[in-house]
């Protein structure tokens, strides 16, 4: 499965011509940032933020944090790394390929059970009923929110019997649009997703103990092989920033810790 925007290769110096300097401008070389797809509109909502605070382009890809992580070991131009769950993190880790000094979880999320606008489901035991037919969930071996859809079903005692009738999708977004569309009788989407305009034309069924399932936390680093590692840190101090904790809680999500000013010069730590 392929990141919902392809990753392309940007120039690394942009020249400005005026015929009576001595030397051309140089500006700072763009930076692109590889999210999970469920952070989408609240990063398109905070890029000229971004944009200021980096003093460059943003360039955003989105996709499933796993197929992500994939591209990133392959060698493909990011700069900064934003997963739904540490796992591809920790893989990538592994293989050396990111600055751990830069690691961090950043903002949490909830699971939820959702449906067409005129279910009548009332829980995830509602699920069992003959009449649902199709459950949609992320690919778990490539999106978090699948994973954690199938360890909240697996804790329920749920998995086994309900498991032929999934329908697996790409990313979060594919099963909120597949519920949107009818094609399924309920999904697994994150609560942020909710927040979005198909996540208005879906109802919320049930928000999934936190309990049955690993804790929601996205993790943000810089990759090791960024040759823009002083921007991407600004980048990913202006996450934690109080200006960004207002648009990451507008669209659905928790900050897990916010710095008292977008500059903020501290060293970002690897989560314990």
């Amino acid at each position: 499965m392929m990141a919902s925007k392809s990753l392309l290769q940007k120039p690394a110096w942009l020249f400005g011509l005026a015929s009576f300097l001595v030397a051309p401008l140089v500006h700072a070389a763009d930076l692109t940032i590889a999210a999970a797809t469920s952070l989408q509109d609240a990063l398109k909502e905070m890029n000229a933020d971004l944009e200021k605070e980096a003093g460059s382009k943003i360039n955003v890809a989105t996709g499933a944090s796993g197929t992500l992580g994939q591209q990133i070991a392959n060698g493909a131009p990011i700069d900064i790394y934003l997963s739904a769950a540490e796992k591809p993190v920790l893989e990538l880790e592994k293989q050396k390929l990111l600055n751990t000094a830069t690691t961090k979880a950043f903002l949490s999320n909830d699971l939820v059970l959702i449906a067409p606008l005129k279910s009548t489901l009332k829980s995830t035991a509602d699920l069992k009923a003959a009449s649902v037919k199709h459950i949609a969930l992320g690919e778990p071996r490539s999106v978090p929110a699948g994973d954690y859809a199938l360890q909240a079903l697996t804790t329920l005692k749920l998995d086994k019997e309900l498991s032929p009738k999934f329908l697996y999708a790409k990313d979060v977004r594919q099963v909120l649009a597949y519920v949107e569309r009818g094609e399924v009788e309920a999904g697994f989407v994150y609560k942020s997703d909710l927040e979005s305009e198909a996540g208005k034309k879906v109802v919320l069924i049930q928000e999934l103990p936190a309990e049955s399932h690993k804790a929601i936390h996205y993790t943000m680093t810089v990759v090791a092989a960024s040759k823009n590692q002083e921007q991407a840190k600004k980048v990913l101090s202006y996450f934690e920033s109080q200006k960004a904790a207002l648009i990451w809680t507008k669209f659905g999500f928790k900050s897990l810790g916010v710095k008292s000013a977008s500059n903020d010069k501290e060293s970002l730590r690897a989560p314990k």
